[in-house]
């Protein structure tokens, strides 16, 4: 009796743990396939920014590079946004200009730009330059100065400020 019970439970347990490995794998195979630019340009108001990326100096980094915060959390936050986003898309339910679509994580800036990303070695280092010490300690955020480096243009603000 104890034996069968004690069966059921290990079932149960590694039933739960399949369909817990299922769904990450799943979760993060979704997760890849829509932080890529051919994904976020399928939003018809969002395909003149990544045309504008691609001629960016952040033309390899990808679209989570920057419009995600950082760790685990964030790319709950960020699929949650994206969906907010592909909903409004597909239902015309939104206006224009799309203030928060624009959302960028500070820290992504630091973490490519202070060199703690293996990804992007090769780009240009704040870490001894003392203007930009001082416009952090002034809190300034890096898109004051910096507004059109990964597009030249701002989501939603030409097309309604022709």
């Amino acid at each position: 009796m104890i034996k069968k019970v004690a069966k059921k439970i290990f079932l149960v347990f590694i039933l739960l743990l399949s369909v817990s490995f299922i769904s990450y794998g799943a979760f993060i195979s979704l997760y890849f396939y829509t932080s890529t630019p051919k994904f976020c340009s399928s939003c018809h108001y969002v395909a003149p920014y990544v045309a504008s990326w691609n001629i960016s100096s952040h033309k390899e980094v990808n679209c989570m590079g920057c419009h995600e915060p950082i760790g685990s959390l964030g790319k709950l936050h960020s699929k949650a946004r994206g969906l907010n986003y592909y909903i409004s898309d597909k239902t015309g339910n939104y206006v224009l200009p799309i203030f928060d679509a624009s959302y960028i994580s500070e820290a992504n800036c630091f973490r490519c730009h202070t060199g703690q990303s293996s990804a992007h070695m090769n780009a240009p280092m704040i870490n001894d330059n003392h203007l930009h010490l001082e416009y952090i300690k002034e809190e300034r955020k890096c898109s004051s100065c910096h507004n059109e480096v990964g597009h030249d243009i701002n989501i939603g603000l030409d097309e309604v400020f022709k």
